[in-house]
């Protein structure tokens, strides 16, 4: 385990899995600002000291070099560039509106991302029910 190979105190965090709906306990392990490891909690309600793959390993990607830290938007140049959030969210919110003006309701839909907190994924569902009135939204947290 990577925790073990590098000096520093691990501390531990409970939290629930953010993978799928199933709500399995886990405890975070970290040091200073990174994490190192997940475990499952072994007295979880739902899990019972068990996890799946994604619950167990896939934590890299919170401190992937590629993980994006400003908002982009593309130019009139065709290239992303980096903006503020305001910029961002105007930007996004003048083109779902444009589609839902030019193609209806059903032009849109919804894919939620499996590494979101569940608390983003229900705004999601809720974004695309309440704006367009259609059920068009899946996630790709399946194993």
């Amino acid at each position: 385990m990577r925790a073990a190979k590098s000096p520093g105190e691990v501390k531990k965090t409970r939290t629930i899995c953010p993978y799928c709906g199933v709500g399995c306990s886990v405890d975070i392990l970290s040091k200073e600002d990174r994490i190192v490891g997940i475990h499952p909690a072994m007295d979880g309600p739902a899990n019972k000291g068990a996890l799946c793959v994604k619950g167990q390993f896939a934590y890299d990607f919170v401190q992937h070099t590629d993980r994006l830290k400003k908002p982009l938007v593309r130019g009139d140049d065709g290239q992303l560039h980096e903006t503020d959030w305001d910029t961002a969210l105007d930007r996004a919110a003048d083109g779902f509106k444009k589609v839902l003006e030019e193609h209806g309701r059903y032009a849109t839909y919804g894919i939620a991302s499996g590494r979101a907190p569940h608390e983003a994924a229900y705004s999601m569902q809720k974004f695309i029910r309440a704006t367009y009135g259609t059920h068009r939204i899946d996630n790709c947290s399946r194993a």
